[in-house]
């Protein structure tokens, strides 16, 4: 656990009061696990196709990857580059040729990190027209 204390009181005041009101909080040397050492996402369970049918009025096509932990990467962010690159929106990007295609109306790209730094996540959506719904496996075969 983590405390932040902003304000314009000199410093001992501030650790005063953050230690009357949070040193009753007992620590309980919990251990975060490692979930690098356990399978969460066995291989059997990866590179599958899964529809739904959708409520909204509205055709998306969202691919997963689950990464190593990047989250320590401050200074080189490669989720953000990942995105940067895949999101792009400019000429001879993913989503120009999807678009001149009739297959795509929008994508979005971008990274996360899961459960206390155990993995990073990154995902691509893809919003179908017509056409690209139809059409997917261009679409899986363009974002591949």
């Amino acid at each position: 656990m983590n405390l932040a204390v902003v304000s314009n009181h000199p410093m001992e005041q501030l650790e005063k009061w953050a230690n009357e009101k949070f040193s009753v909080i007992e620590n309980f040397e919990v251990k975060v696990p490692d979930l690098n050492a356990v399978n969460c996402y066995p291989s059997e369970r990866l590179g599958q196709l899964i529809k739904y049918v959708p409520v909204k009025d509205v055709n998306e096509l969202k691919f997963y990857w689950i990464l190593p932990c990047y989250e320590k990467n401050i200074e080189s962010r490669p989720l953000d580059y990942f995105a940067h690159l895949v999101g792009h929106e400019g000429e001879n990007s993913l989503l120009s040729y999807l678009k001149q295609e009739g297959l795509a109306l929008e994508l979005s790209a971008g990274g996360d990190h899961e459960m206390g730094g155990s993995f990073s996540t990154f995902e691509v959506c893809v919003t179908l027209s017509d056409k690209g719904l139809e059409n997917y496996k261009d679409v899986i075969e363009a974002v591949f």
